[in-house]
């Protein structure tokens, strides 16, 4: 899995208070018209508020997480990467089953909170949930995202690449990148040589290894690496899209979420 792959991301307040409101709704479905867990046997006053109160336990969470992630974003250089969304799911997901331990506690059972018992009510009552609501959850993040490409900063200082052979290097400058292609545990570099004519150069390397190595350049696809400037436009559509490079005849595939983020990048571009 390459965990440094950017990937799209839910930027917007609109597509995430969208996320909450959706997932509110199916947690409350479940509980008042499904009743799981012996949740019918339950006899209070209000109940179906009670019940469907279960819903600001997913959507608090994810409200409130969604301000240090655009702050994680923006620090990034309005990137994204799997391993950040790894992360945020795993904390709004610890986030989520603790407020509801909290809530079923306090609120539905009217009982003193007894940390102790948080691993057992976890077993029970809250892994079950998971596979419901954390897929559903990845899924619209998904769905709602989009791919923000920013212009390329100048850097007139040189940049060196290594493979992992012994002394496997690559120094050339920025503008003289135009793409990487992943070949099994080899990587195709092409460069701009003197010349003005697209040269290529192997390195024994992965495509995630070079992704460190190159923070300007967008991985458009799962197998290529793209220098951003370097794209003169675009062909085809969102479900099957290409970017046509200076000095490449082939055209490069591209992601359906990539291409609406070039579109936009290349309208903007000077």
């Amino acid at each position: 899995m390459q965990l440094n792959r950017s990937i799209a991301f839910t930027a917007s307040w609109k597509y995430t208070l969208l996320i909450t409101l959706i997932l509110g709704a199916l947690i409350s479905f479940i509980m008042i018209f499904l009743q799981p867990f012996d949740t019918y046997q339950h006899n209070a006053p209000n109940k179906n508020l009670l019940l469907s109160g279960y819903s600001l336990c997913i959507a608090i969470p994810i409200l409130l997480l969604h301000i240090p992630e655009l702050v994680w974003f923006k620090n990034q250089n309005s990137r994204w990467y799997l391993f950040n969304e790894l992360i945020l799911i795993f904390l709004g997901t610890a986030f989520m089953t603790i407020l509801a331990f909290v809530y079923n506690t306090k609120m539905v059972n009217e009982y003193t909170i007894s940390w102790g018992y948080l691993w057992d009510w976890l077993l029970t009552f809250g892994l079950p949930f998971v596979p419901f609501v954390i897929p559903i959850w990845a899924y619209l993040r998904f769905r709602f995202s989009d791919v923000t490409i920013s212009l390329v900063t100048a850097n007139t200082s040189s940049i060196t690449i290594t493979g992992e052979n012994v002394n496997e290097q690559l120094q050339f400058a920025q503008e003289q990148f135009i793409f990487a292609k992943a070949q099994s545990n080899y990587v195709d570099v092409y460069l701009l040589n003197e010349k003005q004519q697209a040269e290529k150069h192997v390195l024994r390397s992965t495509l995630s290894g070079l992704v460190n190595q190159l923070s300007f350049a967008e991985q458009v696809h799962r197998s290529y690496l793209v220098n951003p400037e370097h794209i003169l436009s675009l062909e085809g559509n969102t479900r099957k899209g290409a970017a046509l490079l200076n000095h490449i005849e082939e055209p490069v595939p591209v992601s359906p979420k990539h291409f609406k983020g070039l579109k936009t990048y290349l309208q903007n571009r000077p």
